[in-house]
């Protein structure tokens, strides 16, 4: 990776908007299995995603031209498979980045989504190409409302937007707010080392959902008080439960809300 930045002119160059895709992940990863290669940040934007994923195989649900939903693509230089979760830190921290001087409350919910308070405003989806045991490319999905100010009943305590919060008058541009969050991110990505343990670990932690804050969680499930202490080094998260500290893996741990 270079020492740099980068101008949002140029990676303007590089977004294509669509008006309708059933997932941008999927469209730009069908674009990589072309011969000719992409540049690097080459990033799909869609006006309506039809069919977004999320973590877990969730759906990602949007309203037409409210949200912003886009994929991009990075060719990590010699990374390691087993440290895929780097690359998704760095990620959320340049989401975060973006996010923090318009609003106050911004947090990332481990793994990778964007919390404001204790509602979702965004999400981030990471697939990975291998070669052997180390990275070809790396296909970034994000998905963050951004005008929506609707939600259905069953998401309305759950959800929020970035006008929602700002409470904004007027719709934001969607595209801009695409270009300036590339540039933030590229930009991170570009300046930090994703080999960097220490300093990635500290700065996704310092912003960690419910980091020192006794919550509700369903572990076997059961529910269960316990506080989040950390997210490891391992990518797992670290969370006392009857003075004990125990570790989980996607999967083994349910957040619950603040009212279980």
């Amino acid at each position: 990776m270079q020492n740099n930045t980068f101008s949002g002119l140029y990676l303007g160059q590089n977004l294509i908007v669509l008006d309708e895709v059933s997932s941008t992940n999927d469209y730009l990863k069908e674009l990589l299995s072309n011969i000719k290669p992409l540049p690097e940040a080459t990033a799909i934007m869609a006006i309506h995603q039809v069919r977004g994923r999320g973590q877990r195989g969730n759906t990602w649900n949007t309203l037409p031209g409210q949200n912003l939903t886009f994929s991009f693509v990075l060719y990590p230089q010699e990374f390691s498979a087993l440290r895929t979760f780097y690359l998704n830190m760095l990620i959320c921290l340049g989401v975060y980045q973006w996010l923090a001087p318009k609003l106050s409350g911004v947090t990332v919910k481990w793994p990778n989504d964007i919390y404001i308070g204790d509602r979702k405003i965004g999400g981030i989806l990471i697939e990975n190409t291998l070669t052997g045991v180390l990275v070809r490319n790396s296909v970034i999905g994000i998905g963050i409302n951004i005008n929506q100010l609707d939600f259905p009943i069953e998401l309305e305590q759950k959800a929020t937007s970035l006008r929602i919060e700002t409470m904004e008058d007027q719709p934001y541009s969607v595209s801009s707010c695409c270009l300036d969050l590339l540039t933030v991110i590229y930009t991170l990505y570009s300046q930090m080392n994703l080999n960097d343990t220490d300093t990635l670990l500290e700065r996704y932690n310092s912003v960690l959902y419910r980091r020192g804050r006794l919550s509700y969680f369903r572990i076997d499930d059961v529910i269960t008080l316990g506080t989040i202490k950390e997210v490891n080094a391992d990518g797992q998260l670290v969370v006392v439960v009857a003075n004990q500290e125990r570790t989980f893996d996607l999967k083994e741990i349910e957040f619950l809300p603040p009212n279980s």
